[in-house]
Order: structure tokens, then C-alpha cells, then sequence
């Protein structure tokens, strides 16, 4: 039973003495994962079980909400994700963001082994927004830029996905020299490519989005951040970061906490006195 669902059929008393539970319970689920935590930390103090249906109430369940917050260890606090890759429904309000190079060896086991999973249980059913932002923050990774660049091109052609599975299943050929290869093997338009690759047309952008993950302090690849997104805005708020290679189920969990909290500050709301 969800938590809506159950706070509905009580009475003003008890749906408070519910709420301050559910609360509670997110914050001793505490941080996700491998993270930075929020500097303002998780409230150490346990909450009075002496429970009124008052303005004061609401304080301070929403105090406890906001104590709750995950880091992100960046002072960005907001990332238009407009014009990005992107799979998965775009009204939902949960967004998960991959910071990755092409030629990194994690983000290749990732997106081989880990993201069918998490594709096939949270982004094909429309309950998240997956954003790809490709780096190259490695000097040795001397192929990356171009790969980057020629992922954008098949983006114009609606095959970014494709050409991403493509080169990380054959990521030994990441050279210049492979990625027509590439390109003609998921079927582009080799005429449309090649001009999109001969103009420069993302050169800018790539510089643009490994300066972003600097200023993310983003140390390696891959790294995600989840984020929500707000109905007609085009940018979204970032609240927790991931660093390295995560098994599915890890993501899952990370999922329910988030909407979890989403559930409880909305029964918050709705028990604000009017």
C-alpha cells in the first residue's frame, strides 16, 4: 500500500503522528549509495512524538524533509538538460543524468551490462528520464572528443542511442578512422554525417559540457546525478550524485527513497492547516 494511501482513511491526529513517521523513516534511511553528503547533514535529534495538527507541526515536518536532502559536493544547483540526449518519457519528475566518456571502460560496462536492466524496469515504462552528458575529461583518452562530436551527428538523425551501443560494443575501433564504419552500420546518412562532422557543428558543445562536469567536480567517469524536473522548465534541480559504476538494483533503490520523499512532501502539503 502506498504512502498515500495509507495516511488517507485517518484522522487529523493520527495522519500527523503518520506523516512525522514517514518522515522519521526517510531520514533514517539516510544517504544512498557512495555519495557527498549535504552539508547540512542528516537531524541527529529525534522529533517529539507529541503530535498537533498546527502550523508549528507542519515546520516541522517540513524541517525534517529538508534535512533529508541528498548532496551533490558542487555548487551547481541546476542543469538544462534542452536539446540533450535523452530517452524515457519527458513529463516525468524524476530525471537521472550520465556524465560519461566514450572511451572509458566503465561507462562501457555500464551502459553493456547495467543499463538494459535499468531500461527495460524505470525508462521504457515511462517512470524516469535518462540524460546522457558526454565529457572528455581524460587526456589519454585521445579518441573521445571526436566520438562525442560524431554521437551528436547521429543524434540529428534520432540514432544516438544506437550509435552509443554500437561504438561501445566495438570500442577498440573509437578512432576517426572508424567512426563512418559506425555511422553506416546503424544506418545513417552517411552525405548528412559527413557535413555535420566536416562542419565542426559540436565542437563547442563538447568543450561546453566538459567544462560543466569541472564545475560538477565530476573526478571520473561514469558519474550520475539525479535530479527532478518541474512542469515547463527546461532545466532541473540536481539533489544526489553517484561516482562510479552502480548495479541495477542500487539505482532502484535510490529511485523509491526519491519518490518516497516526493510522496511525503506532498502529504505535507496536504496537511497544511488552510
Amino acid at each position: 500500500m502506498s504512502p498515500a494511501k495509507f495516511i488517507a482513511p485517518m484522522s487529523a491526529l493520527h495522519r500527523a503522528a503518520g506523516l512525522l513517521g514517514l518522515f522519521v523513516a526517510i531520514a533514517s534511511f539516510g544517504m544512498i549509495g557512495a555519495t557527498v553528503a549535504d552539508p547540512a547533514g542528516v537531524r541527529k535529534s529525534k522529533p517529539s512524538v507529541q503530535v498537533e495538527t498546527t502550523q508549528s507541526e507542519f515546520d516541522r515536518l517540513m524541517a525534517i524533509a529538508r534535512n533529508t536532502r541528498q548532496g551533490t559536493g558542487s555548487k551547481v544547483r541546476r542543469l538544462d538538460i534542452e536539446d540533450r540526449p535523452t530517452i524515457g518519457a519527458k513529463e516525468t519528475s524524476l530525471v537521472l543524468i550520465e556524465v560519461a566518456s566514450f572511451e572509458c571502460p566503465y561507462c562501457r560496462r555500464h551502459w553493456l551490462d547495467t543499463m538494459p536492466a535499468l531500461q527495460k524496469s524505470h525508462i521504457d515504462n515511462g517512470r524516469l528520464r535518462y540524460v546522457f552528458v558526454d565529457v572528455v575529461l581524460d587526456p589519454a583518452h585521445r579518441h573521445a572528443r571526436a566520438a562525442t562530436e560524431a554521437a551528436h551527428c547521429a543524434n540529428e538523425q534520432g540514432r544516438y542511442t544506437a550509435f552509443r551501443n554500437h561504438v561501445y560494443r566495438n570500442q577498440k575501433a573509437i578512432d576517426a578512422a572508424f567512426l563512418e564504419a559506425h555511422a553506416k552500420a546503424i544506418g545513417l546518412d552517411l552525405r548528412t554525417f559527413r557535413r555535420c562532422m566536416a562542419a565542426g557543428r559540436y565542437k563547442a558543445r563538447v568543450d561546453h559540457d566538459t567544462a560543466l562536469a569541472r564545475r560538477l567536480r565530476v573526478r571520473g567517469t561514469p558519474s550520475f546525478f539525479w535530479a527532478r524536473a518541474e512542469p515547463g522548465q527546461s532545466d532541473v534541480r540536481l539533489v544526489h550524485r553517484i561516482s562510479g559504476i552502480r548495479p541495477v538494483d542500487e539505482f532502484a533503490r535510490q529511485f523509491d527513497t526519491l519518490q518516497l520523499q516526493d510522496t511525503a512532501a506532498t502529504a505535507a502539503l496536504d496537511e497544511r492547516p488552510r
